[in-house]
């Protein structure tokens, strides 16, 4: 074998060499990354089992509370109480017998700039209760003249709660209702229909009631009639709006406010406040 020839095969030799050698360093090295994802992903199995079983055990626990909630009634009793005309002396009395019972109601005020009145704004809203605004005046003659009328008496009832609360309340109720008849004798039979498009337009919801006390039949009402008249009305319902004043001479209102009271859980009602977003009750346009 001639020198060139030993030569060219060692030379040969070498370059295999050295092929083989890269050859073996890529397969080592995939190898290793092989391994190791493999190691990876048996780690991410180990951990998403691991997830898998505590989500598992969270279910469970969750159709377990289920199971042992109470179920909600979707027809939920709710009686609002509602009282007008105040504030008052009377209006402080039934505060007191709220706190007592621990329940709220929503009370669609008046004007009154005595010091005592003033106060009484201020604690309604203090103890938790809804406000609405009712009218300054609360004379038909006045307020029922005409919108323009109406409006300047309202205005005044809205300064002066928000003078005093700093609040400006957006539920209210009109004088005798939404489709009151004395209304027609002052401003004319479209009156009614103007101002609940034009209070309706400023962002106020109105109330009427579907519940009627009847302790505004006379002065001062027996209290057995206005007891028996709330709860015979709230009977049948599951919301109720229950119509109740707080003027001055409304007395027997307050002395029959702990029966009512009891006889309406006994019913089954909760009771809660009027809000924008609360049950409503409008009464028919007068015909």
């Amino acid at each position: 074998m001639g020198a060139k020839t030993i030569k060219g095969a060692v030379t040969a030799s070498i370059i295999f060499f050295i092929l083989f050698v890269i050859y073996a360093s890529l397969q080592a090295y995939t190898n290793r990354n092989t391994i190791r994802h493999l190691e990876e992903i048996q780690q991410e199995k180990k951990e998403l089992q691991v997830i898998n079983e505590k989500l598992t055990s969270e279910l469970k626990e969750i159709k377990q509370n289920i199971k042992k909630a109470p179920q909600q009634n979707p027809a939920k009793k709710v009686a609002y109480l509602t009282f007008d005309d105040g504030p008052s002396s009377n209006t402080s009395a039934i505060l007191s017998i709220l706190d007592y019972y621990k329940i709220k109601a929503t009370f669609f005020v008046i004007g009154n700039q005595s010091k005592h009145g003033k106060y009484m704004y201020k604690r309604i809203v203090a103890e938790g209760h809804a406000i609405g605004l009712h009218s300054y005046s609360h004379e038909y003659r006045t307020i029922y003249v005409s919108p323009a009328a109406f409006h300047q008496d309202f205005d005044q009832i809205r300064n002066l709660v928000y003078q005093q609360t700093d609040r400006k309340p957006n539920i209210i109720r009109f004088p005798g209702g939404s489709n009151n008849h004395v209304s027609r004798k002052y401003g004319g039979k479209d009156l009614m229909h103007t101002l609940i498009q034009q209070m309706t337009q400023e962002g106020y919801h109105y109330f009427d009631w579907n519940v009627d006390s009847r302790d505004a039949e006379r002065i001062t009402q027996s209290r057995d009639v206005i007891i028996q008249s709330v709860l015979h009305g709230s009977k049948n319902k599951q919301k109720a709006i229950i119509l109740m004043h707080d003027s001055q001479a409304k007395t027997t209102t307050v002395e029959a406010l702990p029966a009512i009271i009891e006889g309406l859980r006994k019913q089954g009602f909760s009771f809660d406040v009027l809000t924008d977003q609360s049950f409503t009750y409008h009464f028919p346009p007068a015909s």
